[in-house]
């Protein structure tokens, strides 16, 4: 439930963003409804009212803030690697960052249900939804969502996620390369690269040091 909630700050800021470069509150709440995907949404929404639409620039934009979806499915496959495919991939297809903290927090712990993942996404999409409607309603009247400092929660809830994580100082490895490699994409390469860069670092680190594990076993 409180990761659930997690979402609320997420859907009021993207609510009042997208009320922002001129949706409805109408179609901001089917955005959410249809593509729940927070940080894509808010990606592409500097593209949303160009015209002609950029269809391809909407979908590179919404493909490199999900890559780092390909990272986290890789960390949990060792754990989902003996469940079929027409399981596991209707499920993934919804995973969101918080979901996917929970459930690998629940299976490294020994807990080899994908229904957790899939509860997380149950918990989360009307929230979600719900966020954005609140968001977008309060921006039409005039109210300025973005003065409520929404940004720090949304920061305290993925620092929340990342620490619930921690399993010893070898995880501090990737969590170096992640900031690093983010913060040097974010300086010297356009547009939203920096969040494909940093998973792309954490995973080489977190690469490097378990085979260390490996060999010191």
């Amino acid at each position: 439930m409180p990761y659930s909630i997690s979402a609320l700050p997420f859907g009021l800021a993207f609510g009042a963003a997208a009320l922002g470069v001129g949706m409805t509150p109408g179609e901001a709440i089917l955005m959410s409804v249809a593509a729940f995907a927070g940080s894509a949404q808010f990606a592409v929404l500097a593209l949303w009212t160009a015209m002609p639409l950029p269809v391809a620039a909407i979908i590179l934009t919404a493909f490199l803030v999900n890559a780092r979806h390909i990272v986290m499915g890789a960390a949990l496959y060792p754990y989902i690697s003996n469940l079929p495919l027409r399981q596991v991939l209707p499920v993934s297809a919804g995973m969101t960052d918080a979901g996917w903290a929970i459930t690998l927090q629940a299976m490294m712990n020994g807990r080899r249900d994908l229904g957790i993942l899939l509860g997380t996404m149950i918990m989360q999409w009307p929230v979600w939804v719900g966020g954005t409607a609140v968001g977008a309603l309060i921006s039409s009247g005039g109210l300025d969502v973005k003065r409520w400092g929404l940004d720090v929660l949304i920061a305290g809830v993925f620092a929340t996620s990342v620490v619930g994580l921690y399993r010893g100082r070898d995880d501090i490895w990737p969590w170096i390369a992640a900031t690093a490699g983010t913060v040097g994409a974010l300086l010297w390469l356009p547009g939203n690269w920096y969040i494909l860069i940093g998973g792309i670092c954490a995973g080489l680190a977190g690469l490097i040091t378990s085979r260390d594990e490996e060999k010191a076993a």
